[in-house]
């Protein structure tokens, strides 16, 4: 169970002082009471927005799946656009053709 709210010592000494000791007992219960339910509607409410954002973090952020997915894409396309950036280096090379030939004995 929550720890209830207790009012400090001055402000019961000045309602003791001011009123009976009846009213000011109950006084004094009617406000720690009243301020036990503002903290806990305020917690409430702090743990409901806690998880709305935590929601709406989840629903926006991308995930670990989606950003290894997205790499392994790109790893993929970098790979494929690096071979054909060579290639078209090579076949636009008449010095590269000229050695490629000579590599594989077709040259002399």
């Amino acid at each position: 169970m929550a720890q209830s709210y207790q009012l400090p010592n001055s402000i019961r000494d000045e309602l003791f002082k001011d009123l009976t000791k009846e009213k000011a007992s109950k006084l004094v219960d009617l406000l720690e009471n009243s301020i036990d339910t503002v903290f806990s509607s305020a917690k409430d409410i702090a743990l409901q927005k806690k998880l709305e954002i935590k929601d709406e973090l989840s629903k926006e952020l991308a995930s670990k799946v989606d950003v290894a997915l997205a790499v392994e894409k790109l790893d993929k396309k970098i790979t494929v656009w690096s071979v054909i950036l060579l290639s078209t280096m090579i076949i636009l090379n008449k010095d590269s053709i000229t050695f490629i030939a000579q590599l594989l004995g077709l040259v002399k």
